[in-house]
């Protein structure tokens, strides 16, 4: 991987951590799922529901319920948020910052190879000291971090 790449994807990284921060407040979906609260809220009923998206009550009702489970497909998603008068907004949300999370992968990996490493030099008798083992996995988490190879994410 080049450099360019690699600045590349930080870039992305750190472009997509800003705009996922401001995702950080929002609230966590309502139990009976979107589609039925925002139909509440706006006092429609369930057959109204229902004839704006051209189907039966009975359907509408399993749409809601399908939704409220996480059996829902996206485009069944945005018809009801189109019948709703609303946009459909689909983001997924690290549970960290995405840095965060390449750099706990890198740390990962790191620490796999020199403890392979660490364990065969051990058997020569040639082991490094602990402070120095790990200055040298962190070393190589920060190259992996800056460089993003292919295989980072290879487990």
């Amino acid at each position: 991987m080049t450099q360019r790449s690699s600045r590349i994807k930080r870039q992305a990284t750190r472009q997509l951590d800003e705009l996922l921060s401001k995702f950080h407040s929002l609230p966590k979906w309502p139990s009976s799922g979107w589609i039925s609260a925002i139909r509440d809220a706006l006092g429609m009923t369930r057959e109204q529901l229902a004839k704006r998206l051209g189907i039966c009550r009975v359907s509408a009702y399993r749409l809601e319920k399908d939704e409220a489970a996480g059996r829902i497909t996206l485009n069944r998603l945005q018809n009801a948020a189109e019948a709703l008068d609303c946009d459909l907004v689909y983001v997924l949300m690290p549970r960290t910052t995405l840095e965060e999370t390449v750099r706990t992968q890198a740390m990962k990996r790191a620490k796999k190879l020199f403890d392979r490493v660490n364990v065969s030099q051990a058997l020569e008798a040639s082991a490094v000291t602990d402070e120095a083992l790990e200055q040298q996995i962190e070393d190589l988490a920060t190259e992996y971090t800056v460089t993003r190879p292919a295989n980072l994410w290879d487990d």
